[in-house]
């Protein structure tokens, strides 16, 4: 695969069709097998099918978000348009569906892994619309691939539309930490721009004095995509409700949460609401107080805004826990942090983690790592980690390709957009991009820990999607354990470990706002359910997000934004927003098996084996079940959104 990182576009569609082709050949190879093949070779030779495409299919999904190259995006974008279009028609193809359908489960024997991809492989099918007539699954193939196109676009307008703040000197950065002030030098004409990218945003929304100031970037952060997403997300909520339709189901929601462990839209719906519930009173309390501390800065304004949420918040931290994070700041310089997180990962599971040598890259910024398990490589992955023109906006984890035992290796590409070091300037994190990457780094571990399986479908990340935020949320407890940061977080001039007080403080900050932050992490899950599980036509998206939004935050809609236009999880997660919350009720469970030693190589080895290295070979609720010796709880949730 790392022959392919450096290719050009040309290249880069010949090797991906040359795979195509070969898994064409598999399909084929199946097909002609004799009628009275046993089960095991049928089942083998169905998951073959997707083993030439785990060489090319990440990097398509990679490369068409990150890319510097403007001509290998494109041809991203073309190749990825193929690959669905080559998933759905074998989603659709009445012969392979068929010769699966016609085995019978018990020739599995104790297989139970076999048994378990025959089902899941029939429930697939069978969601797909294979049953239909030849008409509908035409449609069927026609929407999917007016899908992939619309969601290709709905990302390039976010990830192209950089939108910038013009100061009028350095003076008006009046609150930001030193090193942003160096970092943004007046241009020839005077001015300071500030961009919408998450490395000048959320310092500057936290930090920055000057109220105007934040409200006219919150604009511009909160206009991105616009107006030419209106029309793309308009037509992916159609549709897809049309494709549900056609399927059988009421609404896109409906279909989309059938196959995961929620079970429905209803029950999503109802988990949303039941959160929600539960910060009420700690709502109405802390808008009180940022109410009081508005009035305090002397604004006359009887509402607080959303441009005014991070700052004020930032303001209660320091009141009440004398925390400030511009303090912390100092302890997190990029790379010390990057290689912190590396050693805890490695210290807590027993791995090497190292440089992978000799391996050209897309882009300088980015680092390659070889992961062994004793002398033995189990996995690799790459961080691109820095913000440039054209490259995806936040923050993700994309598997290149899924392990399988004695063959391939798992690897992955952690994305990010984090401060760029230099030899002038550390590039100090705030420390909620240290959590972020604690988060992210948690996807990893994921994906590489479930790469030893014989099968393709059962490897990597593979259980249920509303599953898969549970590693990387639980990843970031150790985050808050002193003994974890002191081992990297040093100061970058004095070279002093972060005291355990500044923890201390920074945790019992962390709590400040936690009922508004909840809430509007529900008000999120609620959108994307609102949006799709109704018809959308006749809809107006901002109309909708308007009302969503009343229900859910006490903070106002700021008229003229757009919110929903730069939503990109409304194309990737569509409905199901409400995964990372229902992930954290059960990642603050499996945390409460680690409550007395955050690296506990007992535990943490049984949490490997339980949870991380199944993949997609047990139901999600199964893992925790394993894990913990018991059925999951909502108890510890509870406990943790009450402190």
């Amino acid at each position: 695969m790392d022959a392919l990182f450096t290719v050009d576009a040309d290249a880069f569609r010949a090797a991906c069709r040359d795979d195509l082709a070969a898994a064409r050949e598999a399909l084929a190879t199946l097909k002609a097998l004799p009628a009275d093949a046993p089960f095991q070779t049928v089942l083998e030779a169905h998951d073959a099918i997707g083993h030439p495409l785990n060489r090319t299919g990440g990097l398509v999904h990679l490369f068409f978000q990150v890319h510097p190259d403007a001509a290998v995006r494109e041809a991203a974008a073309e190749l990825e348009q193929e690959l669905s279009r080559f998933g759905s028609e074998l989603s659709l193809d009445r012969e392979l569906y068929d010769r699966l359908a016609a085995l019978d489960p018990a020739d599995a024997g104790d297989d139970a892994v076999a048994r378990r991809i025959h089902e899941h492989a029939l429930r697939d099918f069978r969601r797909a619309g294979v049953d239909r007539d030849e008409a509908t699954r035409r449609r069927v193939l026609e929407l999917r691939e007016e899908i992939v196109e619309l969601g290709q676009q709905f990302a390039r307008n976010i990830a192209g539309d950089v939108r910038s703040i013009e100061l009028d000197g350095p003076e008006e950065l009046d609150g930001l930490p030193d090193d942003f002030v160096a970092a943004h030098p007046p241009g020839e004409d005077g001015k300071v721009r500030v961009t919408t990218n998450p490395p000048d945003y959320m310092p500057f929304m936290k930090f920055c004095t000057r109220r105007e100031h934040r409200k006219a970037l919150h604009r511009a952060y909160s206009t991105r995509g616009a107006p030419a997403n209106f029309e793309v997300l308009e037509k992916l909520l159609s549709r897809r409700h049309e494709l549900a339709s056609l399927l059988g189901y009421e609404s896109w929601a409906a279909y989309a949460t059938e196959d995961k462990m929620i079970r429905s839209a209803e029950r999503a719906q109802e988990f949303v609401d039941k959160v929600a519930g539960l910060t009420g009173d700690r709502c109405r309390a802390e808008l009180a107080e940022l109410q009081e501390a508005l009035e305090a800065e002397g604004v006359a304004d009887d509402v607080v805004r959303d441009f005014d949420r991070m700052y004020l918040t930032e303001g209660l931290k320091r009141k009440k826990h004398a925390f400030d994070s511009r303090e912390a700041r100092p302890f997190f310089p990029y790379a010390a942090v990057r290689d912190g997180i590396l050693a805890t990962a490695a210290s807590l599971y027993g791995l090497t983690i190292r440089p992978w040598e000799g391996v050209s890259l897309w882009h300088g910024d980015v680092e390659a790592y070889e992961v062994l398990d004793g002398e033995r490589p189990v996995a690799r992955f790459l961080l691109d980690m820095h913000p440039r023109e054209d490259k995806f906006k936040h923050a993700a984890m994309f598997p290149l390709s899924s392990g399988l035992a004695g063959e391939v290796l798992p690897a992955a590409c952690l994305v990010c957009n984090m401060p760029q070091p230099s030899a002038e300037d550390p590039g100090l994190l705030d420390p909620s991009d240290v959590r972020t990457f604690f988060h992210e780094f948690g996807h990893l571990m994921h994906h590489l820990l479930a790469g030893e399986h014989r099968w393709l479908s059962t490897s990597g990340i593979a259980t249920e999607w509303d599953f898969v935020e549970v590693p990387s949320q639980l990843f970031e407890e150790w985050f808050e354990d002193h003994g974890v940061l002191e081992r990297f977080a040093h100061h970058h001039e004095t070279g002093a470990p972060i005291p355990a007080e500044l923890v201390e403080r920074m945790k019992a900050a962390g709590s400040v706002g936690k009922g508004l932050q909840t809430r509007g992490q529900m008000f999120y899950a609620a959108l994307s359910l609102e949006y799709y599980k109704r018809d959308p036509n006749g809809r107006d998206t901002t109309e909708v997000m308007k009302a969503v939004r009343e229900r859910y935050l006490p903070l106002p809609h700021e008229e003229g934004t757009s919110l929903q236009t730069a939503f990109g999880h409304l194309d990737g997660y569509s409905a199901l927003y409400y995964t990372y919350m229902w992930s954290l009720v059960l990642a603050k469970d499996c945390f409460s098996a680690f409550e007395h030693d955050v690296m506990d190589r007992e535990v943490a080895e049984r949490y490997r084996r339980t949870v991380l290295a199944p993949g997609g070979s047990r139901d999600a609720e199964q893992l925790v079940a394993d894990f913990l010796g018991r059925a999951s709880s909502f108890e510890a949730f509870e406990a943790w959104l009450a402190a």
